[in-house]
């Protein structure tokens, strides 16, 4: 026979925030080791010229355009 337990979710509030709180810490210590062990960047290709370094006005007629 099965036996059920009453169980009050506010006695059990103590043990959430535990849980959340070594939570955080664990993540947080995740994320220095993952930083600490991020391999260095080196220095790639210079970025592409900017647009307006690149577009070229067409040349100016001397019959005015026409």
């Amino acid at each position: 026979m099965e036996v059920h337990h009453y169980v009050n979710i506010f006695e059990t509030k103590g043990v959430e925030y535990i849980l959340v709180i070594l939570f955080l810490l664990t993540f947080v210590i995740f994320m220095r080791h993952l930083k600490r062990h991020a391999p260095v960047r080196r220095q790639g290709p210079p970025p592409p010229p900017r647009l307006e370094e690149t577009i070229v006005a067409p040349p100016k007629d001397s019959s005015g355009g026409r």
